[in-house]
């Protein structure tokens, strides 16, 4: 009966690029994480802005006031 090989233990020993290949490939998903997070916090605190002054706008309305 032939062993069985695990298919990523034998990548590894038979392309030796891949290591850097998965390094790079981890930087380039770990940026683009950063950018994603980035742009979320930045559209979460336009849209709490944006929430804040409605809120203010109601209440002016609500308390018979005009901007």
């Amino acid at each position: 009966m032939s062993e069985f090989k695990l298919p990523h233990v034998e990548d590894l020993t038979t392309n030796s690029k891949l290591p850097g290949q998965l390094t790079e490939d981890m930087k380039a998903i770990e940026q683009e994480d950063t950018d994603l997070r980035k742009l979320i916090n930045d559209k979460h605190d336009d849209l709490s802005k944006q929430l804040t002054q409605l809120n203010q706008r109601l209440d002016e309305l609500m308390n018979g006031g005009a901007m």
